[in-house]
């Protein structure tokens, strides 16, 4: 995946932020929530001035923008996400003097501010839904929530909270009527097909942004709009909200961001950057559990898989990436197979697991190593995107997990080895939660103040390392590129920006690993280790050998030379696989079939198939003529889909162009294998597999139809039958010979399907020991020889010392003139 490159980096200054529109792609983010921050007024609960008195600390870290969690009034039944006045500062955490002299102490230091603007529901103690369950039906009052006369409505969406909720729809008595809730009963939806809804959400940014706020996560934006007969997420109505938001931030507050919170796949979440219009940023869901899959399988596919199927965004769009906040670890964007194997790994204490996710911290999650934790620290912040760190990771503080709900991740900042964890100086029975006080990850273990003082802490080399990456623009607007080296331990990738080239290294595995890196393209640099500043031997015509320690990593400036070495050519280690994301199964190849707002992914697939796939596959098979040259291009030239029961397979004529310009034609049927539905058959393509294929969270594999058996029976049996196919541009006939039913006979379904273990020219599949299938892969015009004397050697001269002929197919194009026979 290459990210988009452009833009002016924010400098590094003690002064108010400036004016760089596109600051946020240099942003390192740190999310923090106010109550758990500091405690200035000795109440036990963290407040705004706690919060300013600590912002050196913030910007001594070397993070550039601050993410507040809800600081709203609110019954706080959801710590803050169920809000009940959006125009205050709730109580407990100080007063809205104590919010500005906070945001103008923070600009001071050149630090940014993010809030928290939890737009798709409110508190049911919101003046709104106070109003509006009161309101007569009908009016643009009671229109402010939604609202029906029954449960039934929206039968198609799921319940999110699965651990606590049973319906979206609850009922409220004063309105005598159900009112919607994507989340908990107690936080009513709000009604975005009211106008006046989205002018009182726009008055509410407007409000915070004339108060210094820099941006806003928007919470839960998928879920804004609805819809009879859909899932009610990522609707188009919800993209027209976001880009009425967008245009009027846009024209009033041009240097404001709009962060998604979306958790969705990456082609779901693409449509929330609109073109450039809609959100600034969207957070990288689907990545975060695969960089700790990653780690428990000492395998970087993973992680290159979903970054290949990650969509290009607009240049003036930015990912969001993280590895823990204040929610559990999602596990809505992986497979079946991926999430069982996420908690076996990382939650067999099943109190670890809440709704589908698991709720630890980073440093529990991988066992208090610093190795992994370091690793897992680097990963997260060489990713194309900005990354975000939450408070206490980078001292390595510990959790919770026999608090309720996400409360074990919630717990004071450990300041000192002191009472309260240096937090507060309230009696302890006063703070909002305990610290965290066991002999691994308690304060009198874990603080900062011990921390700062040791020179080789988690704390101290977390300055350095984010210190390293302020100062290369490659890693916040460069474009990401994989390396693939035969060690599958190791993830290497190469961050370009202008003149910046700079090289990541990370041994995934515990043990040492060496590697060799095609660094062909950069011969003649010299690799300037970055936190250590060490400058490597020059790369030279070889492979570049470097060998990591267990869970170790290298960042490399590859820095221009004065000499290199001379050496032999590289060795290019084996392709690993490609994903299509397949969202609407075949149709998804064609921009014809797709709905209109996912013809640019469409477009993208097909692209990926005809351009990367399908000609590396073309290029490996025996049957390809021209062997001596690479392929160059693969075009679907014609195609239908076969159907038959609940399988089909799409036929294609596959035209490839070589190197040199020159075409062949071929028949190439692929067919579609599902983990889920039949991983037997999965298994079974494995030696004729093109590509993976995702569709949503079910996963598969894209492959030569010759090695599906069932497709292979199809076959047979439509030739008995005199079938006839009409593809795009022509027609498939299937045409039986006099000695087929005696040669096929009746229990055509038992016969074994054999394929030989070496490939051929042609492709050759067995049924039983009667029947003997031929593909003739390259298409040519005129009837096939072979095909010709055998049906005249079977059907008129009846030659019996011959193999027989039972069938043959061909296709017609529209001009009449044959094109293929087998």
């Amino acid at each position: 995946m290459d990210q988009p490159v452009t833009g002016v980096p924010t400098p590094d200054s003690e002064t108010e932020p400036d004016k760089d529109r596109l600051w946020y792609k240099d942003a390192i983010i740190y999310q923090l929530h106010i109550k758990a921050f500091f405690d200035s007024n000795d109440d036990g609960i963290g407040d705004f001035q706690g919060l300013t008195d600590k912002l050196d600390y913030v910007k001594d870290l070397g993070v550039n923008t601050i993410w507040l969690l809800p600081f709203y009034p609110s019954p706080l039944r959801d710590d803050g996400y169920d809000v009940a006045d959006y125009d205050n500062v709730h109580p407990l955490y100080g007063t809205r003097d104590d919010f500005q002299r906070f945001v103008r102490e923070a600009h001071r230091r050149g630090l940014r501010v993010i809030t928290e603007l939890v737009v798709n529901h409110t508190s049911d103690q919101h003046p709104w839904f106070q109003a509006a369950r009161r309101a007569p039906k009908g009016s643009s009052e009671r229109d402010y929530y939604v609202w029906s006369d029954t449960p039934d409505r929206y039968a198609g969406t799921r319940i999110i909270f699965t651990d606590t909720e049973k319906s979206n729809w609850a009922w409220d008595d004063v309105a005598k009527a159900f009112y919607w809730h994507r989340f908990f009963s107690h936080q009513p939806d709000l009604n975005f097909d009211n106008p006046k809804v989205l002018e009182a959400i726009y008055g509410v940014m407007r409000f915070w942004l004339d108060l210094g706020v820099d941006g806003f996560r928007l919470d839960a934006i998928p879920y804004l709009c609805e819809r009879e007969g859909t899932n009610n997420e990522n609707l188009p109505e919800t993209h027209a909200v976001l880009k009425k938001l967008r245009s009027i931030i846009d024209a009033n507050y041009p240097n404001v961001l709009l962060l998604a919170e979306a958790n969705q796949w990456p082609e779901d979440v693409r449509e929330y950057f609109g073109n450039g219009d809609e959100c600034h940023m969207a957070y990288h869901f689907p990545l975060m559990p695969r960089m700790y899959m990653a780690i428990a399988l000492e395998e970087r596919h993973p992680i290159t898989e979903i970054m290949n199927q990650t969509p290009d965004i607009p240049e003036n769009c930015q990912w969001a990436i993280f590895l823990r906040n204040h929610d559990e670890l999602t596990l809505e964007m992986v497979t079946n197979k991926e999430r069982d194997y996420m908690y076996n790994m990382y939650a067999a204490d099943k109190r670890a697991r809440i709704n589908l996710g698991i709720r630890r911290r980073l440093a529990p999650l991988l066992e208090n190593d610093l190795g992994r934790i370091k690793l897992m620290t680097s990963l997260l912040l060489s990713m194309p995107g900005s990354p975000i760190l939450y408070y206490g990771d980078e001292i390595g503080m510990g959790d919770n997990i026999y608090l309720g709900d996400r409360d074990g991740v919630r717990t004071p900042m450990q300041w000192r080895p002191e009472r309260n964890a240096g937090f507060s100086r309230a009696d302890p029975q006063r703070l909002y939660l305990q610290p965290i006080m066991d002999s691994i990850y308690g304060y009198e273990v874990v603080n900062v103040e011990a921390q700062t003082r040791a020179p080789w802490s988690l704390l101290n080399w977390t300055r350095r390392l984010l210190a390293v990456r302020k100062g290369f623009q490659a890693f916040g607007r460069g474009s990401l590129r994989f390396l693939r080296p035969a060690n599958r331990k190791i993830l290497a990738y190469l961050r370009e920006y202008g003149d910046e080239a700079v090289l990541c290294v990370a041994n995934l595995s515990r043990s040492a690993q060496p590697v060799e890196l095609d660094l062909s393209r950069y011969k003649g640099r010299f690799p300037i280790e970055l936190l250590g500043r060490t400058a490597f031997p020059p790369v030279g015509e070889l492979p570049y050998l470097l060998t990591l320690s267990g869970h170790g990593f290298l960042w490399f400036r590859l820095a221009v030379p004065e000499n290199a070495p001379a050496g032999r050519e590289e060795i290019t280690p084996r392709e690993e696989l490609p994903v299509l994301v397949l969202f609407d199964g075949w149709a998804s190849l064609f921009r014809d079939r797709v709905v209109p707002w996912r013809i640019n992914m469409s477009e993208k697939v097909r692209s990926q198939l005809e351009n990367e796939v399908l000609p590396a596959f073309i290029a490996g098979r025996r049957w390809y003529a021209a062997k001596s040259e690479p392929v160059r291009k693969v075009e679907i030239a014609d195609h239908v889909e076969w159907k038959s029961g609940e399988r089909s397979w799409l036929l294609t004529l596959a035209r490839a162009e070589t190197a040199s310009g020159a075409t062949q034609a071929y028949f190439l049927p692929l067919t579609l294998a599902w983990e889920d539905l039949d991983e037997s058959l999965v298994n079974a393509l494995s030696s004729s597999t093109i590509a993976k294929a995702r569709q949503q969270a079910q996963a598969g594999v894209l492959a030569d139809a010759f090695g599906d058996e069932r497709f292979v029976r199809e076959l047979v049996a439509s030739v008995g039958q005199g079938a006839q196919i009409k593809s795009a541009r022509g027609t498939l006939q299937f045409k039986p010979t006099s000695a087929f039913a005696r040669l096929v006979g009746s229990d055509l379904a038992s016969l074994t399907a054999t394929m030989p273990s070496a490939q051929s020219s042609n492709t050759i599949v067995s049924l039983g020991d009667r029947i003997f299938v031929k593909g003739y892969r390259r298409l040519q015009a005129g009837i096939n020889p072979e095909v010709a004397i055998g049906r005249y050697l079977t059907d008129v001269a009846r030659f019996e010392h011959c193999v027989p002929v039972a069938e043959a197919s061909n296709t017609r194009p529209r001009t009449a003139a044959v094109r293929r026979s087998r």
